[in-house]
């Protein structure tokens, strides 16, 4: 069964544009590395000068996951985080499961 995943990310003010270019770096490992993460979507709030960044991810199951968490430019990433003291704040993860609605009408 699936496992999504909801991620938070805090900024501090000034630092979102770092984040997210990180994030989108990371991105592409994912994408090249990871065929058991099915979506790794990166959403920007729109206002503030210290936008959060969230997270929408899908995973094809535990194990997806566990590789994700523990691979090398996923923990490099975190390191750069603290290194440049990027984030208000730790990460808050919310893991989630679809109850309703509907993705695209597409």
């Amino acid at each position: 069964m699936p496992i999504d995943v909801i991620a938070i990310l805090s900024p501090k003010p000034g630092k979102a544009d770092r984040v997210e270019e990180l994030l989108k770096d990371v991105s592409v490992s994912v994408k090249a590395n990871e065929p058991g993460t099915l979506k790794y979507q990166i959403n920007r709030e729109t206002k503030g000068d210290a936008p959060s960044i969230v997270m929408i991810e899908t995973y094809k199951d535990q194990a997806a996951l566990q590789a994700h968490g523990s691979s090398d430019y996923f923990k490099k990433m975190g390191l750069v985080f603290q290194k440049e003291d990027l984030l208000a704040g730790p990460m808050k993860l919310l893991f989630t499961k679809e109850t309703g609605g509907f993705v695209s009408k597409i």
